[in-house]
């Protein structure tokens, strides 16, 4: 089984567990599913451009308030990084998953089975975003990480997340599908993704400053932040009502 087809099965779990009406559920994605496997879900499924999902996503929130939005975002935020920061620092509400597909090189000192390989011999030079660490800075209320073999962890989390009023991150460290589809050698990505799950180390309420990922560092997976903070619904309400007084309409 590839990734993607793991996190569909994992996000179908999590709905299921949350007990929401999947007809009040709609799905933004930046990411590729096929629709065979996306069908099984249940619930309105939007395909976007890379890096338009979470501005797609506060469309359908502030069209509809009572809908549970959840955005399926890649790339390590490089790509469409300001949408996320601004919809963090309004509290929109609504999910966002990460599926963080970044190849490392090395973690916790150990290099990955059988891909040494296929990198570069040359170290990247940038550092990959410390996306826990941004989503709290900018306000989520809700932060964890988690790779895709915590799958009792992420169906909890998801589902717990579904829940909160504001904005939500959970970040899933994954291989991408892509990545080796040339090497006959390799069948799957099960090495890989037992990979990061062997060295990541579980820290819940861990200071999100202290999460990056480093190269001679476990990965550090938990949830991070759960806290409450008044929407972006919430807060217009509450300045307009102040500034217009009896005349104002509340936003529905």
């Amino acid at each position: 089984m590839d990734s993607i087809t793991q996190i569909v099965d994992i996000f179908s779990d999590a709905l299921e567990k949350s007990k929401l009406n999947r007809s009040k559920v709609s799905v933004v994605s930046d990411v590729l599913f096929s629709p065979e496997v996306i069908e099984k879900l249940g619930v309105d499924f939007f395909h976007t451009t890379r890096g338009s999902a979470i501005p797609f996503a506060v469309g359908l929130k502030l069209g509809n308030l009572g809908l549970k939005v959840v955005a399926f975002v890649g790339d390590l935020l490089t790509i469409g990084g300001n949408h996320f920061l601004h919809s963090a620092r309004g509290n929109m509400d609504f999910l966002v998953i990460c599926l963080n597909h970044f190849i490392y090189k090395k973690v916790g000192g150990e290099k990955p089975p059988a891909f040494s390989s296929h990198f570069s011999p040359y170290p990247s030079y940038e550092e990959p975003f410390n996306i826990p660490h941004i989503a709290k800075s900018f306000g989520a209320v809700y932060v964890a990480r988690w790779t895709m073999l915590h799958t009792q962890e992420l169906v909890n989390s998801i589902s717990e997340a579904m829940h909160k009023k504001g904005f939500s991150v959970i970040e899933v460290i994954s291989p991408g599908v892509n990545y080796f589809l040339e090497n006959r050698d390799i069948n799957d990505q099960s090495g890989l993704g037992e990979y990061y799950y062997k060295n990541s180390e579980l820290k819940n309420g861990c200071d999100t400053r202290e999460v990056a990922i480093e190269p001679d560092r476990k990965i550090i997976v938990g949830k991070f932040i759960d806290r409450e903070k008044e929407t972006f619904i919430d807060s217009y309400n509450r300045q307009l009502a102040h500034v217009i007084g009896e005349k104002f309409r509340e936003y529905k």
